[in-house]
């Protein structure tokens, strides 16, 4: 067992049967804001676990990752935090992949990109779907012409597989010891094992430096480095950088559909600007970037993040010692009056005022510091270029919108959500018919 703080945080006592642990689990949200509003911005939810609700205390700790914290430990991996080697790994990855995720590289890689949006669109048209169901895949794949050359169908398979069983460790919320056998962490063990196969089959095949055949992937830019980085360096690149990014990307997916059918008039200014820029250019998009990014604001799919204390660690007035759990939730911060002005309404708007609609640091959709998303740019794009394609190109339906309710899981997800798309005519309107064929359905 970790060592308790030597000045106890204060916090929600857990009493019989650990009531706030039942009271947190029936609305986490919820709990944690009562919480705030009770003891502060820094308090106890358990013994080992302190969150964190002050945008400028969440800064400090994210921008000393991997000095006095590392991101939360591994639940299959018994708890075990990851060592200096593990670490020092992640941050070559990450030096090693950034020349292909800054901003000046996407340009380049934008028509392909493109492309697999519209592919993945087309396929959904005409039906009623669950954006949940399709929300992973939708993530993954217009990433992929980025790091790989061509569709490169197994490897997507692998990463989708690998998203699945680590979610669902997650959600489980359990610590196996790694001399316990565990059917969860074979099934991500194996899974994570086809993703390094494939990679290292990939980067065999790279060659960089084809003009003809469009800008370098990812995997193409490490073939070609002067010196070349290890094998198991650049065999992690995908897995650690692309795989991250699912879940995120996954969930803003299924909430853009979720507000592109709930706000019609911010919808109808999204394709009124996507037909006039055509798409293409993303300069000409600051609605639909402001769309994307309060959608992000109201509902950011990681919720709740934590990091791992391996140093004491001072937060503000208080000090947590070594082996502390430190939370914070984005959700929380992005919907606080004190860091926003009326948060409680959705308004793109305020993204486009020429000044940060928030207190410093009170925005959070992808984390940030030395661990943070390395393709936030990117991912806004892409972000940005899917919600364009929708209200441009499809009229969005949405069933009883009333009743869909928001999951505060291992990630924020809306339950309940039912989508149809169908292709705007030339004229830029749905036909009666099809507007009663929906309707019957």
């Amino acid at each position: 067992m970790f060592a308790r703080s030597a000045s106890p945080v204060p916090g929600p006592k857990g009493g019989l049967f650990a009531r706030h642990i039942m009271d947190y689990e029936s609305d986490p949200a919820g709990f944690l804001d009562k919480c705030r509003r009770e003891y502060g911005d820094v308090f106890g939810f358990d013994a080992d676990v302190v969150v964190v609700t002050d945008p400028a205390l969440v800064h400090g700790v994210l921008a000393r990752t991997n000095r006095d914290s590392v991101p939360n430990a591994n639940p299959l991996h018994g708890g075990r935090l990851p060592t200096p080697e593990q670490t020092e790994q992640w941050m070559k990855v990450r030096q090693a992949a950034l020349p292909v995720l800054k901003p000046g590289s996407y340009p380049a890689h934008l028509p392909a990109v493109r492309d697999v949006l519209s592919e993945d669109l087309r396929a959904l048209e005409g039906t009623w779907f669950d954006p949940v169901e399709h929300a992973w895949a939708a993530a993954v794949r217009p990433m992929l012409p980025l790091f790989v050359r061509g569709p490169a169908p197994e490897l997507l398979e692998a990463m989708l597989a690998a998203f699945r069983e680590g979610r669902r460790a997650g959600e489980a919320a359990i610590r196996v010891p790694r001399w316990l056998p565990s059917r969860l962490r074979r099934r991500v063990a194996a899974a994570d094992r086809r993703i390094r196969d494939h990679t290292v089959t990939l980067l065999a095949e790279a060659r960089p430096g084809r003009a003809e055949a469009g800008p370098d992937t990812l995997l193409e830019h490490l073939a070609g480095l002067e010196h070349p980085l290890p094998p198991d360096v650049a065999e992690d690149a995908l897995g650690f950088i692309l795989l991250g990014s699912i879940g995120t990307m996954g969930g803003a997916w299924i909430w853009l559909l979720y507000y592109l059918a709930g706000h019609p008039d911010a919808r109808d200014r999204v394709r009124a600007e996507a037909d006039a820029a055509g798409h293409l250019d993303e300069s000409a998009l600051p609605y639909t970037r402001a769309f994307v990014q309060e959608v992000l604001r109201v509902r950011p799919p990681a919720w709740l993040v934590g990091r791992d204390a391996i140093t004491p660690v001072s937060l503000g007035d208080a000090e947590v010692p070594a082996g502390t759990a430190i939370m914070f939730s984005p959700y929380l911060m992005h919907h606080d009056e004190r860091w926003w002005r009326d948060p409680a309404r959705f308004d793109p708007g305020r993204w486009l005022t020429g000044e940060p609609p928030h207190a410093p640091h009170a925005y959070l959709p992808f984390a940030t510091g030395p661990r943070g998303c390395p393709g936030t740019y990117l991912s806004l794009s892409v972000l940005t270029q899917a919600t364009a394609l929708i209200a441009a190109d499809y009229d969005l339906t949405a069933r009883d919108l009333d009743r869909v309710t928001t999951v505060f899981g291992s990630l924020l997800l809306p339950e309940g959500l039912s989508c149809h798309l169908t292709r705007r005519t030339p004229g830029g309107t749905v036909t009666r018919g099809q507007a009663s064929e929906i309707n019957s359905r």
